[in-house]
C-alpha cells in the first residue's frame, strides 16, 4: 500500500504565515526606530527568508528566520573576471572601515537595548531572541556582489546578489544568496501548475515522519537541502492536481538517480548542493533519505 492521496493532500498545505510576517515587521520596526545603533540604517533590507519566506512551511516550524543586511557597503567577488576588468575593479573599488564585526555590534546592541539581554543568545550563525511568546533567528550580513562583468559605467557592472557574514565560533565566511533562491522557488513553481511548493511540503512532512519514527536522523536530511534536492528534479514529473503520481514521479527520478547526484544545484543556481562545505549537504545522507522515502512508501500502512 502507498501513501494515499489524503494524506499527502493535508501535508501539502502551507503552515502559518501570519506570525513570521507580524515578526519581521516587528524587528524592522526595531532596528530602523529612533533608537537604532545602525549606521546609516535606512540602507538596511530586512527580509525573511527559510521556509517561512519560501512559502514551504509546514505546521510545527517555529523558528523565523530574519535575514538584516545592511547595503551600506558590500564585499565584492572579482574572481571570474579577466585580468582586464580586474584592474578596473581594482581602479574603482576601495577597502572601507566599516566592518561585519561592527555593523553585527550595532544589530547585537540595538535588540539588547529594545528586549534585554537576558532575552538575547547569540549563536553560530544568527542572534536568536526567544521572549516566549515567539523566536526569532536574526542574520546580520553585508551585500556580497559576485561579479560577472565589470567596466567603468554603472550599467556595465553585473552581478549575482548575495549575502555574506562570518560564524561566531569559527569567523569562517558564509556566502548565500537567499534572494535567488526566492526568485528560481518561484518560478520553478509556477512552471509547475503550482505543484513545485506543495511538494516540498509533502517531503519536508515526509522527513519528519521518518525523524519521528527514528528511521532518519534529524540532521541527515536538512529541510533546506530537501527542498534544493527536489529543485533538480524535471518539471514534468510534477502533475497538476496529482499528489500521488507527483510523489511517486519524484521517488521514481530520485530512485533512479540516487547514485548520480554530484551534479545537483542548488535553488540559487549559484551553489553546488553536494561538497565538502559545511553549508553543502553529502551524497550518503542523500541516498539515505531517497532510500527511507521509498521505503515509507512502498511500506504504507504495514
Amino acid at each position: 500500500m502507498t501513501i494515499p492521496n489524503s494524506q499527502l493532500s493535508t501535508w501539502s498545505n502551507e503552515g502559518a504565515t501570519a506570525t513570521p510576517k507580524a515578526l519581521r515587521e516587528k524587528i524592522e520596526g526595531i532596528l530602523r526606530g529612533e533608537k537604532s545603533l545602525i549606521t546609516n540604517k535606512n540602507s538596511v533590507s530586512i527580509y525573511l527568508q527559510g521556509s517561512y519566506r519560501n512559502s514551504t512551511n509546514i505546521y510545527g516550524n517555529s523558528d523565523v528566520d530574519i535575514v538584516v543586511q545592511t547595503n551600506n557597503v558590500f564585499y565584492g567577488d572579482s574572481s571570474e573576471l579577466s585580468s582586464e576588468k580586474k584592474e578596473i575593479y581594482a581602479s574603482q573599488t576601495n577597502s572601507s572601515q566599516y566592518t561585519w564585526a561592527i555593523y553585527k555590534k550595532e544589530v547585537l546592541d540595538t535588540l539588547i537595548n529594545y528586549f534585554g539581554s537576558n532575552l538575547i543568545e547569540i549563536g553560530n550563525k544568527s542572534i536568536k531572541i526567544n521572549t516566549g511568546n515567539y523566536e526569532a533567528d536574526v542574520v546580520p550580513c553585508i551585500q556580497y556582489r559576485k561579479y560577472i562583468d565589470y567596466g567603468y559605467s554603472t550599467d556595465s557592472q553585473i552581478f549575482l546578489e548575495g549575502m555574506k557574514f562570518y560564524t561566531t565560533e569559527e569567523n569562517r565566511e558564509v556566502i548565500n544568496y537567499p534572494k535567488r533562491h526566492y526568485s528560481y522557488g518561484a518560478e520553478k513553481n509556477q512552471q509547475t501548475g503550482e505543484m513545485y511548493k506543495k511538494t516540498i511540503r509533502i517531503f519536508k512532512n515526509i522527513k519528519s515522519r521518518l525523524v519521528t519514527s527514528g528511521k532518519l536522523d534529524r540532521n541527515t536530511a536538512p529541510s533546506y537541502f530537501v527542498e534544493n534536492l527536489l529543485y533538480n528534479v524535471p518539471n514534468d514529473k510534477f502533475i497538476r492536481n496529482d499528489f500521488s503520481q507527483t510523489v511517486f514521479n519524484l521517488l521514481k527520478w530520485l530512485g533512479d538517480n540516487r547514485n548520480n547526484l554530484s551534479s545537483c544545484i542548488c535553488q540559487n543556481k549559484t551553489i553546488i548542493l553536494f561538497g565538502v562545505a559545511q553549508e553543502q549537504w553529502n551524497e550518503i545522507d542523500a541516498r539515505k533519505f531517497i532510500n527511507e522515502c521509498i521505503t515509507l512508501w512502498n511500506e504504507w500502512g504495514n
